[in-house]
């Protein structure tokens, strides 16, 4: 299993992006996945990627990083750590306040960097491959997977999911099953990321839904509206634009 750490960086100034760039390639299980120059378009980016670390700068002309911070809180993944950096220390207090994992002070060090990426080192747990993720690579072979619900581990045949659907009330993901039609949270912590790579058969058809491609009938031109096979045809669930380009990679289009 890889140890990878996903980053981010958003700053309005292009300079300080690459300097903590190429600052970052000094670190082999860091990679910078994305980087943003505008707070609006780091929102969509960072919610859809959930990335280990988000290097933030505090000052920026659209709105501050720590309003960014306050407006995507509730779409994070508990595991997204918020490096805070700027020129100005007196924002520290208020990036405390707004639960950053650290704060780092321009123009910084090496050495400053360097305790940075230690500190989120040493809260990874030594073993990285869980329990659940372990039975997934095992039983792989035979289509079963194993998912931890907020009621315990449970094990699962690929044809016994409908959709993953995500739930502002939880702030997690909830699993409807093909065979009983009901409803099974899933704890906190898993992202869509976590779910799409159990098994292909998974895509992600908008922010807050992930299907099952083999119950999938049609799905309408106009209003993208995805349609399932019976049993479950009068379940209907709209597909984003963003999304849709990749639902078509999925399917076979004739």
């Amino acid at each position: 299993m890889s140890n990878e750490v996903s980053a981010i960086i958003v700053d309005d100034d292009v300079l300080s992006i690459k300097r903590l760039s190429d600052d970052l390639l000094a670190y082999s299980d860091i990679k910078v996945i994305a980087t943003s120059t505008s707070p609006v378009k780091a929102q969509k980016i960072i919610i859809e990627k959930q990335p280990d670390l988000i290097f933030l700068d505090v000052e920026m002309p659209e709105m501050s990083g720590i309003e960014l911070l306050k407006r995507m809180q509730s779409e994070l993944n508990p595991k997204v750590n918020v490096v805070f950096y700027t020129a100005y220390n007196k924002y520290l207090l208020e990036a405390l306040r707004a639960s950053a994992f650290d704060y780092l002070l321009k123009p910084y060090m090496p050495d400053d960097l360097a305790i940075i990426i230690e500190r989120y080192r040493s809260r990874l747990p030594q073993n990285t491959e869980s329990l659940d993720k372990s039975l997934n690579r095992l039983l792989v072979q035979n289509s079963v997977f194993a998912i931890q619900t907020f009621n315990g581990l449970t094990l699962l045949s690929i044809e016994k999911v409908l959709l993953f659907q995500y739930t502002k009330e939880f702030n997690s993901w909830q699993m409807k099953r093909a065979d009983d039609g009901k409803l099974y949270r899933l704890r906190s912590s898993t992202s869509a990321k976590d779910l799409l790579s159990i098994n292909q058969s998974f895509v992600q058809i908008s922010q807050d839904c992930i299907i099952n491609v083999n119950y999938l009938a049609a799905v309408e031109n106009k209003s993208l509206s995805c349609l399932f096979c019976p049993p479950h045809d009068k379940i209907k669930r709209i597909a984003s634009q963003r999304y849709f380009k990749k639902l078509k990679e999925k399917l076979e289009i004739i």
